[in-house]
Order: structure tokens, then sequence, then C-alpha cells
């Protein structure tokens, strides 16, 4: 990421071109002459060190942009972050490369760093749910009717990361690797004997260690009896069930499901053919 430059133009042209970034903005970004005039305003924008406009590049080629700027929308002097990334990039963890950079950068700057979201944008509005963002209420802003959601630092907290080993990577690899990006995760690490994927602070690592000792998980000895994963709404977690079947997991406790953890918790109890358990738990 670094500061719009005016060698940037004929990037952001193309690069907005596709109408799927622009659909929730008041301008036309599919015309060249709207994007130009953007642009120009971007560069032209003060505030402190580390805020601004940004383009995002990967492999040397402009792929998004993002910005973290006073509000002048919202009353005070608050920070507003936001992105576009071109439509190759969704799913793939740039996203939240970005976002966790611009929170990063902008809780050195201010207590708290506001989105506004378009209420028509569900998509983005999940996205910060996922990153923590909490939505704190609704109005007119950008001549459209946006969500107002602020994040707030933390301190760390919670589970770092999770490390299971398995006896067969490629066997393991085809359903947690399939289950973790169907959930949203990336692919954070890769090595020889292992991977890893992420979903914002958290990770969890499948490797088949040359230490270990057996060729079978056994979920009811000692140890890990499951992961239990955020997998969002109920209908999400219908999806994702009737799918896991074509990908190496068997539902379990089916005469008790969708609530075999209890008539108000919704979720899937799912195992692999090498015996690992995965709970997906739908939101409240």
């Amino acid at each position: 990421m670094r500061p719009v430059e005016e060698r940037d133009t004929d990037a952001l042209v193309a690069l907005f071109a596709d109408p799927a970034l622009g659909r929730f903005h008041r301008r036309d970004l599919t015309s060249p002459d709207q994007v130009r005039q953007l642009a120009a305003i971007w560069r032209g924008l003060e505030g402190p060190a580390g805020t601004g406009v940004h383009v995002i590049e990967r492999d040397e080629k402009v792929v998004g942009v993002a910005h973290l700027s006073v509000s002048t929308e919202l009353p005070g002097d608050v920070l507003e972050c936001g992105w576009y990334l071109a439509r190759e990039h969704w799913g793939t963890g740039l996203a939240t490369e970005v976002a966790t950079t611009l929170l990063t950068t902008g809780f050195t700057i201010a207590p708290a760093v506001f989105a506004l979201v378009h209420e028509d944008n569900v998509r983005a509005r999940r996205f910060g749910e996922r990153l923590g963002f909490v939505d704190v209420g609704g109005g007119l802003h950008y001549g459209g009717q946006h969500r107002v959601l602020v994040a707030l630092p933390v301190k760390p907290s919670g589970v770092h990361h999770v490390e299971l080993w398995v006896a067969d990577l490629a066997t393991a690899e085809k359903t947690f690797g399939w289950l973790f990006t169907e959930l949203g995760w990336h692919e954070y690490q890769r090595w020889e004997r292992g991977v890893s994927w992420r979903q914002g602070d958290n990770y969890v690592v499948v490797e088949d260690s040359p230490a270990r000792a057996g060729d079978r998980h056994e979920r009811l000895a000692p140890g890990i009896n499951h992961l239990a994963l955020h997998a969002g709404s109920r209908a999400d977690v219908d999806r994702v069930t009737a799918a896991a079947r074509d990908h190496g997991w068997q539902l379990m406790f089916a005469d008790r499901h969708p609530h075999a953890g209890g008539p108000d918790h919704y979720a899937a109890y799912l195992e692999n053919a090498d015996g690992f358990e995965v709970e997906l738990v739908a939101r409240p």
C-alpha cells in the first residue's frame, strides 16, 4: 500500500471499469472522467501521518484502493476507513490484510476507527462483523443510506492458534482445506509437512509431523475432541453442511441435527474419514 500518485490514474480507471466495484458509490465509477476527478481529490487530501488514500499493489499491479482519513461524514475528528479490491482478489484474504493494516495504523492516531457501509452492501457488512466492527446505527451519508460500523482496539486475548497432527497431509487438506475456504478462511502458511488457514487473528495448523506417534486421531481419547467454528447464519450452516458430503465430511448426530447441542444452539457436527470432528455454529 502506498499513497495514490498521478501515475496511477490510468490503472484506477481500469480498476473501476468493473461495475461491481463502484455499485454502491454515489459517482458512476465506470466513467473514466469521474475516476480521474476522484483520483485528483484523493491526491489532495491532507491529514495526520499515515492517513490518506492508498493504492494496493500486488505483483506491481494496482489491484485496489484503501483509505484512512479524518471523516467528513461523522461528527468530531474521527477516522474513517474503507477499501475497494479487484474482484479476482475477493475471498483471498487480501481484504483482511488491508483492513488490519488500516486499523493498526488508525489505532495509533485515534481511539476508534469507523467504516460507513451502504445498507445494501450485505457482503461488506458481514466482512466488517468478522473483523470485529460493531454496527452502531445508520443514517444518510455519501448520498445514500449507510450503516455506521466502529472498531475499537482490543488487547490480545483468546486462542492464538490450534495445531492438528494428521497421518496423511494430502487427505486431510482435501477436507480441512475445503471447509476453511468455504467458511471464509485463507491459506496462511505452507511447508513440506504442513499447512495452515487463518481467519482474523486465529489460525489452525494441519501437520504430518515426523514426531507423530500414531496413525489415527481418536476424538474420544484425552485431548482435543473437536473444533467449533463460526459459520455465519443458519442458512450458511445448512449450505455448507449440504456441500460437505461431497468433500469428505459426514454428518454426525443426524437424528438431532441441527440442535444436537441443545434446543437454542443451531449447529452441524461433521466428521471426516480421519476421525476429526468439527462443529459449524450459526450465530444467534
